[in-house]
């Protein structure tokens, strides 16, 4: 028969019945007390098959199993059980009610944000502000909030630079944009990877060479805190900067969060050039309308921008699908603006150090491009130097020279007689000194542990210092990671320090090897760059410990770690490493790409065969 084929469900589901009275019974003197209900959906009341658990709302309770104690039915059977037929839902709440709640809860805080923005006190506005962003950006499923919260560090510190760092939108909560960003994100990356059961450490050395220097810090600060206070935090910030490394690791895995932060370093990278003529051309422009609050929006420090400069020359190298002339074109203004700066010689010494790297990767691009720009330069340079009126050794061609010949002169014994120079050597004497006052006191009263978080490692240098410091000297970092290192935290912390810096050799190393066999990796080579110009910078100035170059340094070294490959790993295709691949295959062998084999089709509705009666 016709109903043989079908299945014994559908047949026993065919054979059902409702409840309703009989056809001649129906009438007005009959009619049932509920509607009418089909046999397979429970009637109004309840079920009660093992412990209680109330499924759906008025009426519909239901108890059903929970697979430990009671009831003997299985999962299956409980699946069925939810679904053999409709659950009421709870009944919604009043519309006027509901409305009343939220417009007396809006009114409550527009007058709170009111009343402290007249004030001046834009502390809950901010709060809610944020909370309302945050939400928004969430419900948006593009990248992630912390990603936008970093970027604009990321932009306001790049652009900004000390007057950036310096803000504080609140009289009541002085948190400054880093802080600020540092909570937020580390709040964040903590609830999201526990809702995920994933993790922001990775098993790499390192993260857990980065992680024991972090611990060891911590545990210094406990016990430097109870002597010098809020002191001891502000020291702590080099080490507590690290934290940005795991958010930034963590963001590496979300494909739109890497496009937002490579966009926003790139696009700061091209902006920071002209920003930085002006700032140098129209300084009282600057200072007097570019303010807020009393404090300047921007405010440069020399070192640093050249820095900035120059990991924007090789960023500007990794971009795949840009046409080559644009690509170049911004590097070279990037490089030449670096020149042009008088306190460079650090972040000279980290463009040597990076190019070394792309180097060993075989990449010659920026080697190809230094080429022609330092003749080029050099020359036209010399020309102007030897057509001016003015001196030779006062012309720019022969500052630009002692300023370069005297990255070498370690000790500061050397003469120059540039008008921009005559302080070089003095100025490398007075590192040298400081250094060596530093691990003096360090080895006389803490060579273990060091003299602690809090501690003021200018002192000694100070007192025995001959040249005049003035009376308003007061930084409090020897001006290199490694002597701030060591005077903090001893040499406990020092040797940990190296082996995060040896951890990063192994970890460029490794990414560089692997450019040979797959040039898609190029991207992330750009974030080893921008990381190792910024390390080998802070080796001879104050970068790290502050949060203009430490936000930048740890984002980066968290990205690029993060895109590279462990052993064991499958290699992964950032979303620009896979445009690059698609290119670089398309014209490899000048030959167009075949295309995939067509699937055979399926029909458009199963043929079912016909049944004999």
């Amino acid at each position: 028969m016709l109903g043989a084929d079908l299945p014994q469900n559908q047949r026993d589901r065919n054979q059902r019945t409702c409840h309703r009275a009989p056809a001649s019974r129906r009438g007005r003197d009959h009619r049932p007390a509920h509607p009418p209900q089909p046999f397979c959906a429970p009637r109004p009341g309840r079920i009660r098959i093992g412990k209680r658990r109330s499924v759906g709302g008025r009426g519909g309770h239901r108890r059903i199993p929970n697979g430990r104690s009671g009831g003997g039915k299985s999962p299956a059977a409980r699946s069925a059980l939810l679904r053999s037929g409709p659950v009421l839902p709870s009944p919604p709440v009043n519309p006027f009610l509901r409305t009343a709640i939220a417009a007396g809860l809006g009114s409550v805080l527009a007058v709170w944000i009111g009343f402290g923005v007249a004030n001046q006190d834009y502390t809950f506005a901010l709060v809610a502000t944020a909370i309302g962003l945050w939400a928004l950006l969430e419900w948006l499923r593009g990248p992630l909030p912390e990603a936008w919260v970093l970027a604009a560090a990321l932009f306001g510190y790049l652009i900004g630079n000390r007057g950036f760092a310096q803000l504080s939108l609140s009289n009541q909560l002085p948190l400054l944009p880093a802080e600020a960003a540092l909570l937020c994100g580390a709040t964040a990356v903590a609830i999201r990877t526990a809702l995920h059961r994933t993790s922001a450490f990775n098993r790499d050395s390192l993260n857990v060479t980065l992680g024991l220097w972090f611990l060891l810090g911590l545990a210094r600060l406990w016990i430097d805190v109870r002597t010098h206070g809020a002191v001891a935090l502000r020291d702590f910030a080099t080490v507590y900067y690290a934290l940005f490394f795991f958010i930034a690791q963590s963001l590496a895995r979300h494909a739109a969060s890497l496009r937002l932060l490579r966009f926003t370093v790139l696009a700061a990278a091209l902006v920071l050039p002209v920003s930085y003529l002006v700032y140098r051309q129209f300084p009282d422009f600057v200072f007097a309308n570019l303010v807020f609050r009393g404090g300047p929006l921007i405010f440069y420090k020399d070192d640093l921008v050249a820095a900035y400069l120059f990991a924007g020359f090789f960023l500007f190298s990794t971009v795949p699908h840009w046409p080559t002339l644009l690509r170049y074109g911004f590097a070279t203004l990037s490089y030449g603006a670096a020149f042009t700066i008088d306190s460079s010689r650090a972040a000279i010494v980290g463009l040597a150090v990076t190019s070394v790297w792309w180097a060993f990767a075989r990449r010659w691009a920026p080697w190809r491009l230094q080429a022609v720009l330092v003749p080029a330069a050099a020359l036209g340079l010399l020309i102007v130097a030897l057509t001016s009126e003015k001196e030779f050794e006062r012309s720019r061609f022969f500052a630009l020279y002692e300023h370069v010949s005297s990255i070498v002169d370690v000790a500061g014994t050397g003469s120059y007689r540039s008008a921009d120079r005559e302080y070089v050597g003095d100025n490398n004497r007075f590192r040298a000194f400081w250094w060596r006052a530093v691990t003096e006191e360090t080895m006389e009263f803490g060579p273990v542990f060091g003299l602690g978080f809090g501690a003021n490692l200018t002192e000694r240098f100070v007192r025995t210092y001959q040249l005049d410091l003035g009376e308003e000297f007061n930084v409090r970092s020897p001006h290199s990671i490694f002597f701030t290192v060591l005077g903090r935290m001893g040499l406990v912390g020092l040797v940990a320090w190296l082996a995060v810096v040896a951890a990063m050799i192994v970890r460029t190393r490794r990414l560089v090897l692997s450019i040979a066999a797959d040039p898609t990796a190029l991207p992330v080579l750009g974030w080893w760059s921008v990381a190792w110009l910024l390390l080998v910078s802070g080796s001879f100035g104050v970068v790290l410990e502050g949060p203009m170059g430490a936000v930048l340094f740890w984002t980066a070294l968290g990205l690029a770690n993060g895109l590279t490959p462990r052993p064991g790993d499958a290699p992964a295709e950032t979303p620009d490493a896979a445009a690059a691949a698609i290119s670089d295959s398309a014209t490899i062998d000048d030959a167009p790409i075949s295309p995939a084999p067509a699937l055979p089709s399926a029909p458009a509705r199963p043929e079912v065969p016909a049944s004999s009666s």
